[in-house]
C-alpha cells in the first residue's frame, strides 16, 4: 500500500470567481486514494496564493515530508497549478521533493516524470498558469490605464479619500474625515512659515496619522486638487488628465506649495541669516484691519529708528515693535502656569475627561468578549473556505462581527485617548512655566520657534491684548486660570470645552 499526503489549494479570489473549495478537492483525492487503495497519512489545506512556495501550510508539509521522508512515498494534488504557478521554483522544488525520494503528482493531470518525453509536458502544465498570471496582470494594467485616462482613479485610494462607487457602481474616490487635514496641511505649507515636519506635527497633534516621507509624497500628489497622474509606459508619455473624484484643495493652492518645497517661494519659518532678530512675530501678525499677514521694517526718524510691524496693503495698518513686545510678553506671563496652579489645572482636566469619555475602566469581560469576536471571524472564513455556508451568508455574519469588535475596540481607543490627552496636557503645562523668561532669553529662532507651537494658525492683538479667538482653546484655559488664581475667584466650570477633540491642538515645542 502506497503512502500520500494529500495537498489541496486554494486563494479567496479563486473561490470567488472559479467556484474552487478545499472540501470539493479533499473529496476527489480521498475518492482517488480509496479507489487505488493508497493511505492518507497527512492532509494539507493551503488558502493561499500560488505565486511562489513561501506558503504557511506549504513548509508545513515540506518540513513534515522531511521528518517523515522513509514512510511517505507520494506527495498528491488535483491539478498542477494547485502546486504552483511559477515554472522555475517549481522545478526547484520538485527537485527538493526527488532528493527526498518522495513522487509529486496531479490525479487530474498524471504523469510518469521517469518517462523523458512525459517532461515536455510538465513544462506546459507548470507554464500555462504562469502565462495566466502574467496575462491576468497585463489586462489588469491596461484596464487600470484606461480608467486613469477616463479620469477615474482606480487604485487604493490615498490619504483624504475613500474608495467608493459612483451610481453607476464604477469606482470613484470620496473625500473621508481625512480630507480637513489634508486641506490644511497644503494651506500652512503654502505660508511658508513651516517646513514639512512641523506641519505635519500641527496636523499629528489634532488626530492625523502620517510617516514623514508617506507626508512629503502627499503634498506632491494631483489627486488632491481633481487630477490623475499617469506615468508613462513602454511608448506612452506620462500625463495629467482631470478627474472624476471631488478635489480637495485647488489647484492654485496645489501649485504654491509646489513653489516652496522647490524654492521657489521664500519659506519664513526656516533657519537662515535673514531673519531679523527685532521682528520675531513676522508672518505671524496680521492686520487689524485686512486680515494679512504684516511685514516688518525699521524707517529713519530725525533722531532715532522705528522699528514697525505694517501692511504692505492701502489700509496702512501698523503696531510699533515697542507696543507688540510688551503685549506679547503680557499674554505669555499669562499662560505660566506656576506648581500649584498646575495640580489644580490637571485635576480639573481630570474631572472633564472623565464627564467626556468616561471612565472607560475595562476589566477581563471585555478582553474575552474581543478574543470572542475574533474566534467567531476565523471560525466564519473556514466555514467559508470549507464550502459550508454561501458567499452571501459570509459577508452577512463577517458584517456583524466586525461591527461588534470594532465597539468593542472604540472603548480601548477612548480609554487610550484619555491617557494621551491627559499626558500631553501635563507635558504642554511644564513647558508653560515660565514660558515669559523662556521667551525673552531665547534667539529669534527659537522665538520663532514658541510662537508657531502655541497658535494654530495666524493671530491677532485687540485692545493691546492678543485676540481670545486667535488662541489654541487649552491655551486660553489655561490663560483662564490662571487669571482667576491671581484675582482669587473660583475657575467657572460652566466654561468647558469639547476635550476629547480639541486638547491635541495644544501642541508647544520648546
Amino acid at each position: 500500500m502506497k503512502n500520500v499526503i494529500i495537498y489541496v489549494r486554494v486563494s479567496t479570489d479563486e473561490q470567488a470567481s472559479k467556484g474552487y473549495s478545499l472540501r470539493d478537492q479533499e473529496q476527489k483525492l480521498i475518492n482517488y486514494c480509496s479507489h487505488n487503495n493508497y493511505n492518507i497519512v497527512h492532509t494539507f489545506r493551503e488558502d493561499f496564493s500560488a505565486k511562489t512556495f513561501k506558503r504557511p501550510e506549504f513548509k508545513k508539509l515540506l518540513d513534515f515530508c522531511k521528518k517523515n521522508k522513509k514512510t511517505i512515498d507520494e506527495l498528491i494534488f488535483i491539478k498542477w497549478d494547485r502546486f504552483s504557478r511559477n515554472t522555475s521554483e517549481s522545478y526547484q522544488m520538485i527537485s527538493i521533493f526527488n532528493d527526498l525520494n518522495i513522487g509529486i503528482n496531479a490525479i487530474e493531470q498524471p504523469l510518469d516524470l521517469s518517462v523523458p518525453e512525459q517532461g515536455l509536458m510538465l513544462a506546459v502544465y507548470l507554464a500555462v498558469p504562469q502565462v495566466e498570471n502574467h496575462r491576468r496582470s497585463l489586462n489588469v494594467i491596461s484596464g487600470m490605464r484606461r480608467a486613469f485616462k477616463e479620469g477615474r482613479y482606480v487604485g487604493s485610494a490615498p490619504k483624504g479619500y475613500s474608495n467608493g462607487q459612483d451610481a453607476n457602481k464604477k469606482p470613484l474616490l470620496i473625500p473621508d474625515e481625512n480630507s480637513k487635514f489634508i486641506q490644511e496641511g497644503f494651506e500652512l505649507m503654502a505660508t511658508g512659515l513651516y517646513n514639512q515636519i512641523e506641519v505635519l506635527n500641527k496636523l499629528k497633534i489634532k488626530g492625523f496619522n502620517m510617516s514623514k516621507n508617506a507626508f512629503s509624497s502627499l503634498l506632491k500628489n494631483h489627486l488632491y486638487y481633481g487630477s490623475v497622474y499617469i506615468k508613462s509606459y513602454k511608448e506612452e508619455k506620462e500625463i495629467i488628465v482631470d478627474g472624476l473624484h471631488e478635489p480637495i484643495i485647488t489647484k492654485a493652492l496645489f501649485d504654491e506649495v509646489q513653489d516652496v518645497i522647490s524654492g521657489r517661494k521664500k519659506q519664513f519659518h526656516t533657519k537662515h541669516k535673514k531673519l531679523n532678530p527685532l521682528f520675531p512675530l513676522k508672518g505671524f501678525l496680521m492686520c487689524p484691519n485686512c486680515q494679512k499677514p504684516l511685514t516688518a521694517s525699521t524707517s529713519q526718524g530725525r533722531s532715532k529708528h522705528y522699528s514697525y510691524y505694517h501692511c504692505i496693503s492701502p489700509c496702512n495698518g501698523r503696531y510699533s515693535i515697542e507696543d507688540t513686545d510688551v503685549w506679547f510678553l503680557d499674554f505669555l506671563k499669562s499662560i505660566s502656569l506656576k506648581s500649584p496652579i498646575q495640580k489644580l489645572f490637571i485635576e480639573m482636566i481630570k474631572e472633564e475627561l472623565n464627564l467626556q469619555l468616561g471612565k472607560n475602566q475595562l476589566g477581563p469581560k471585555h478582553y474575552e468578549q474581543i478574543k470572542q469576536m475574533e474566534s467567531r471571524l476565523e471560525k466564519l472564513q473556514d466555514a467559508f473556505l470549507e464550502g459550508d455556508i454561501s458567499k452571501e451568508d459570509y459577508h452577512s455574519g463577517k458584517l456583524r462581527y466586525h461591527s461588534i469588535l470594532d465597539e468593542l475596540k472604540l472603548k480601548e481607543e477612548e480609554k487610550s485617548s484619555k491617557e494621551e490627552i491627559l499626558k500631553l496636557i501635563k507635558e504642554v503645562t511644564n513647558k508653560t512655566e515660565n514660558i515669559d523668561i523662556q521667551y525673552k532669553n531665547s534667539d529669534i529662532e527659537d522665538k520663532r520657534r514658541i510662537i508657531g507651537s502655541i497658535f494654530q494658525n495666524n493671530f491677532r492683538f485687540e485692545n493691546k491684548k492678543v485676540r481670545t479667538a486667535d488662541i489654541n482653546p487649552i491655551i486660553f484655559k489655561m490663560s483662564s486660570i490662571n487669571g482667576s488664581s491671581q484675582s482669587k475667584n473660583k475657575w467657572d466650570k460652566s466654561k468647558k470645552i469639547d476635550l476629547s477633540h480639541r486638547v491635541t491642538s495644544a501642541e508647544v515645542h520648546f
